[in-house]
């Protein structure tokens, strides 16, 4: 199966509305050591939850871009980062009697980390818009899951709560003549499967902000509490001794980019002078060969609804030995969400290729954060034509994006595209040889 990879931080929050009543019973069990332990570590040395002071820990240069911006939205991805890990299973052998209908760990995290994020912003940037995964909807026919995202969110009450998640869906409301200039697009976990997997079965995700002005995204921030602090380090899957105790240095890391201000790696915990400014594997070939580069791919099969990437692009590119026995790519990094993206500028990875389904119109909080901090660490990112990627429509693409291609750039996004684009050239011939048997003997 390839190299699947390997068998918080002074931030002023405290996470007690975590115990109690939070969640029922049999998961409250599972939980509360956890979260007792790390709501102990954080109420000791920070401050209030919904503060919203910024802070300038000086990790970022002094003249880094849109520097008040980054640093309110870095604020806020840390707060959301910390209190979804809390909520995180330990593995998907401990979740079994949860739901979504039963205020399942990842709606809970969902809701509270888009309303806590976005009412973070709003507070510091009121004239501001927002486009945003989640709606105040879903809580409506749910006392019980309303009120545990409440307590998640430290937001005060119920009113406060739901306002803070709809700002999300201000898009819904804009005027097609007139379009906001300044749009902050969160999605408050991507990798929702990964999420549910746990980190000790390898499940990543990501706290997805990016800020567009104008309909270019300009700010990413991805907060990936899982992944390791190394970039050098593929260990995806949590050691047997691990925890979130020991861990503190070695797992947990936040991208940071901004427009023509290059991509950093800071540390979950804010540390002054800790950035590693990133780049992506140099793409003019002179250090790995297009052959040799490494694919980033989705743990789920939703990133390659039709099996082109295993079936042909890798097979393209590596040749015959590229693929082992059953299929997979020998040469690649299996993880979720986008922190992908977060891989591939820190060259721990060269492609990515996100495939779905024929007729799936892509969301923008899925891309836009992590088009930023590869393309600010030298990558690229394009639709399967290798057309530049329009984000200003709304909260989708153009339906005439069928799929979208990342790597390190250069000879790297030329072999993608080529790769991708022989790949469809064999899969619809066999489906005109398929069309033609069928009208033959049917």
């Amino acid at each position: 199966m390839g190299f699947y990879g390997g068998k918080k931080f002074r931030l002023r929050m405290v996470l007690p509305v975590l115990l109690g009543s939070f969640l029922s019973e049999p998961v409250l069990a599972f939980y509360t050591p956890t979260i007792t332990k790390l709501a102990s570590r954080c109420a000791a040395t920070r401050p209030s939850l919904m503060t919203t002071q910024m802070v300038d820990y000086d990790e970022l240069p002094a003249d880094f871009p849109r520097r008040k911006d980054v640093l309110v939205g870095l604020e806020a991805v840390r707060k959301a980062a910390t209190m979804t890990q809390a909520l995180q299973p330990e593995s998907s052998d401990g979740i079994g009697v949860i739901n979504k209908q039963d205020a399942s760990p990842v709606t809970v995290a969902d809701f509270a980390a888009q309303a806590m994020i976005l009412r973070h912003l709003k507070d510091a940037f009121p004239d501001d818009s927002f486009i945003a995964e989640e709606s105040s909807a879903a809580l409506a026919d749910d006392a019980g899951l309303a009120n545990q995202v409440l307590k998640a969110s430290q937001l005060g009450d119920m009113d406060a709560l739901k306002e803070s998640i709809d700002l999300g869906k201000e898009y819904e409301h804009w005027d097609g003549s007139s379009r906001p200039s300044r749009v902050w697009c969160l999605d408050p976990i991507d990798g929702t499967k990964g999420f549910l997997r746990g980190r000790r079965d390898g499940g990543q995700y990501a706290v997805a902000l990016a800020l567009l002005e104008s309909g270019t995204p300009t700010i990413g921030i991805l907060g990936c509490p899982n992944l390791p602090s190394d970039p050098k380090d593929f260990s995806y899957v949590w050691q047997k001794d691990e925890n979130l105790e020991n861990n503190q240095q070695t797992r947990g890391c936040i991208f940071v980019a901004s427009k023509d201000g290059g991509s950093f790696q800071l540390p979950i915990l804010p540390k002054s002078s800790s950035s590693i400014r990133l780049h992506v594997t140099p793409n003019d070939g002179s250090t790995m060969a297009t052959s040799e580069a490494r694919f980033c791919i989705g743990v789920e099969k939703f990133s390659d609804a039709l099996g082109q990437c295993c079936a042909v692009m890798a097979k393209v590119l590596h040749g015959e030995e590229g693929l082992d026995d059953d299929g997979s790519i020998v040469k690649a990094r299996r993880i979720d969400s986008q922190a992908k993206y977060g891989i591939i500028a820190r060259a721990g990875a060269e492609y990515y290729a996100r495939l779905p389904a024929p007729g799936y119109v892509e969301w923008i909080w899925d891309h836009a954060a992590g088009k930023v901090v590869v393309e600010e660490a030298g990558g690229s990112i394009t639709d399967t034509k290798g057309k530049v990627i329009d984000f200003s429509l709304g909260a989708k693409m153009s339906d005439s994006v069928h799929g979208v291609l990342a790597s390190s750039g250069g000879v790297f996004q030329s072999a993608l595209l080529n790769a991708f684009i022989e790949q469809e050239a064999e899969r619809q011939a066999k489906n005109a040889d398929m069309n033609q048997f069928q009208k033959k003997h049917l």
